[in-house]
């Protein structure tokens, strides 16, 4: 028997969200990996902290600098979610 559930809301938001994470992630462990033989960068410096070039900082740089993005732009819609249109 086939299922009629259908994803909506919040639930499609939130798997979105995560795969624009996981492909953010992905596009930085590509990037991580190819840079180094091209241009020869071995670190780079985030404000005072130098992290070496990787596949693996930089998929972690990525998908924390997007999953910070989108879960603060997620509070601010939740927060203008909370007013009622006839209040302004």
């Amino acid at each position: 028997m086939i299922d009629d559930r259908t994803i909506g809301g919040r639930g499609a938001v939130a798997g979105l969200g995560l795969a624009l994470i996981a492909a953010t992630a992905a596009f930085g462990a590509l990037l991580g990996a190819t840079l180094p033989g091209y241009t020869g960068l071995e670190e780079i410096v985030v404000y005072t902290l130098a992290v070496p070039v990787s596949p693996l900082t930089l998929a972690v740089y990525g998908a924390v600098a997007v999953g910070t993005l989108l879960a603060s732009l997620g509070i601010v819609v939740n927060v203008f979610s909370r007013f009622d249109d006839d209040a302004l």
